[in-house]
């Protein structure tokens, strides 16, 4: 063989290992064998791997299917040499001990030549190396599917050594731990001067074929194997990324789905308590309504009997009662989302620094009491007693949920809210305001935890209303906040409250909005009273007349606006809001029309409607019911002396 002067020495190298290697050829007529260093050879005839094979496909094939036989013939004979070169290179490299790749390769074609494949002679612009530039171009004057062909007297249209450049490739790519592929340019089956081969990456071995013949699209037989091992590698990964794919898509659509089921579970439960909302609401109103006439008729009483009359401590028990009947609605309208009757700025660490003092008393000595809250003020708007009524509940909760002990933290931090997390906690996105209150108890129940915040369900069986936690929900989402909960049994809970953080009040004004409005003296100023509940309506005129109002009272809308065109002179409606026929805000711009300088007083059982904006121009206000003598009589005041 024949290379280039800088590859002589390792070649020179390589013929003496060669050498060695087959001086250990035994063979043993007896039982027919040929061994070389331990290894059984076969010797096989040029032709039948070459000239008779391509036959045997045609015959395999059929008349008429030549082009056929012979792409499958040249397929065959390529992968079979290309793996018996990887094959034989590997055998070779381990016994011979050979590890630098241009040991390894060099011992290829002096192996070939040897075994009488072919002559070899590798050309000068031959450059290997283990990467994808890796080029080897070189002849084989003498190869012996060539020579089948020629010896058979038959030429063909396509490169016949396909075994020798399998083979070659197989080599090459064993040493270099590259993969290969080797082309026939040139062959003299073909009528060309000599069988000429390029060897390169699968990728790349048809930019060597252009640049050694100049011309580009030049014809180029490489064998399918390669090209379909490329397809086939590439549908591999194009498999893989597919998978790949596909499981990250169906990651992001179990994601979505999850999401989607939990955003309706959480879309159901706010229906649900909406819709226990609006029960507790309409249950309230007419419960005020009741509570209303027995508090007002038993106030009337009240001041109409002396301290030491005996008959004081009955009536007196009666206040106290229906006092205590008030809260209980007031806690039921919470829940339906009263609306804020004080608002005002809180700065939040300051509160429940203040409220921790009561809580102390609250918990007891088991019970460690953490206040974690940052070095910045937390300003929200809210009404203050609401806000420490939120957290007294919640403490109280934990101290219930730890009989034998334990510590209950409640935590502040300022919040940014994305657009995400407001969208799942149905508030407005922007600057917020954590609350967290969190204890080590017993935990709830995951069957527990849907229905926790549902008016009159509790978990501490008879020791306790279930209206705390609904009470608790019902406050947060009037202040504009949301509150969520998350427990497992044995694990604790946490309660997490999260309200809008506002800028810090403008110095004084929250003392000029909380200053009294001066007293106005009735002076037999005229009152439109309007209410369909007749005990209620007739304890209302008799608290009015005895503090020196002149009253109308009318029983509904028509009998109001009757008596407003009788007296332009009225200075006050104070009318129901609910009402059969026409509710209160559209009755005042009605009776506006007779009485313009007439101001408007609401009172209603009901929370939302005082959240609705007055149609009637001027003053007017608002009172929940029940309420005592006093403090109709106040609100009626503050509503005559308000400049508008």
């Amino acid at each position: 063989m024949r290379v280039p002067d800088n590859l002589a020495a390792a070649f020179a190298e390589a013929e003496a290992t060669v050498a060695r290697y087959f001086e250990l050829r035994r063979d043993d007529p007896e039982h027919g064998t040929i061994e070389i260093f331990g290894e059984r050879y076969v010797l096989v005839r040029a032709a039948s791997l070459s000239v008779e094979f391509f036959r045997l496909c045609e015959d395999l094939y059929g008349p008429g299917r030549e082009a056929e036989a012979a792409a499958f013939a040249q397929n065959i004979l390529f992968d079979l040499a290309h793996a018996i070169g990887k094959s034989d290179a590997h055998n070779f490299h381990t016994k011979m001990g050979l590890v630098d790749p241009i040991a390894k390769l060099s011992a290829g074609p002096v192996h070939f030549a040897f075994s009488g494949w072919a002559f070899v002679e590798l050309g000068p612009e031959s450059e290997p190396r283990p990467d994808d530039g890796y080029f080897l171009f070189y002849d084989h004057p003498y190869s012996f599917e060539a020579d089948a062909w020629i010896r058979a007297g038959q030429r063909r249209d396509f490169a016949v050594c396909i075994m020798n450049a399998g083979y070659s490739s197989g080599w090459c790519e064993e040493s270099f731990g590259v993969k290969l592929v080797s082309a026939e340019l040139e062959c003299r089956a073909r009528g060309d001067e000599r069988c000429r081969f390029v060897m390169g990456t699968p990728e790349r071995v048809g930019e060597h074929v252009e640049r050694i013949l100049g011309k580009r699209g030049a014809r180029l037989d490489v064998p399918d194997f390669f090209a379909r091992k490329r397809m086939e590698d590439e549908l591999l990964r194009a498999k893989a990324d597919l998978e790949r794919r596909v499981a990250e898509r169906t990651a992001q659509l179990q994601r979505a789905y999850e999401e989607r089921a939990e955003v309706e579970r959480k879309l159901r439960h706010a229906h649900q308590l909406e819709g226990l909302g609006r029960l507790a609401g309409g249950v309230a109103h007419d419960f005020n309504n009741l509570v209303g006439i027995i508090l007002a008729n038993a106030a009337a009483l009240r001041q109409r009997i002396d301290d030491g009359d005996p008959r004081a401590r009955f009536v007196d028990d009666i206040l106290g009662t229906c006092d205590r009947a008030g809260k209980l609605t007031r806690q039921l309208l919470a829940f339906g989302r009263a609306p804020v009757t004080a608002h005002a700025h809180v700065e939040l660490c300051s509160s429940v620094t203040e409220t921790s003092r009561t809580l102390e008393r609250l918990l007891g000595e088991d019970i460690e009491l953490v206040i974690e809250r940052p070095d910045e003020d937390l300003w929200v708007v809210a009404d203050p007693s609401k806000l420490d009524q939120v957290v007294l509940n919640l403490a109280v909760n934990a101290r219930d949920a730890m009989p034998t002990g334990g510590r209950l933290t409640i935590a502040l931090a300022a919040i940014e809210v994305g657009s995400a997390r407001a969208a799942e906690l149905s508030i407005e996105p922007g600057p917020g305001v954590q609350l967290t209150v969190r204890d080590e108890g017993v935990g709830i129940a995951p069957e527990a935890l849907v229905h926790i915040f549902e008016p009159f369900f509790t978990t501490k069986g008879g020791r306790g209303s279930g209206v705390g936690l609904s009470t608790v929900y019902g406050l947060v989402r009037e202040t504009s906040g949301a509150i969520v909960v998350r427990s497992e049994p044995r694990g604790g809970t946490v309660f997490d409250v999260t309200l809008p953080r506002v800028p810090p009040p403008v110095a004084g004004l929250e003392e000029r909005r909380a200053r009294p409005a001066p007293a106005v003296a009735p002076r037999a100023r005229v009152v439109l009273l309007v209410e369909d509940e007749v005990n209620l309506r007739r304890i209302v005129a008799t608290i009015l007349e005895d503090a020196g109002y002149h009253v109308l009272a009318a029983a509904d809308v028509e009998d109001a606006q009757r008596l407003a065109r009788a007296r332009p002179d009225v200075a006050v409606l104070l009318t129901d809001v609910v009402m059969p026929g026409l509710r209160g805000p559209e009755l005042a711009a009605r009776i506006r029309a007779f009485c313009p300088e007439m101001r408007v007083l609401y009172m209603s059982g009901y929370a939302e409607e005082r959240a609705e904006p007055d149609p009637v121009p001027g003053g007017a206000g608002w009172l929940g019911k029940p309420f005592r003598p006093e403090e109709l009589l106040a609100k009626l005041g503050d509503v005559l002396s308000d400049a508008g």
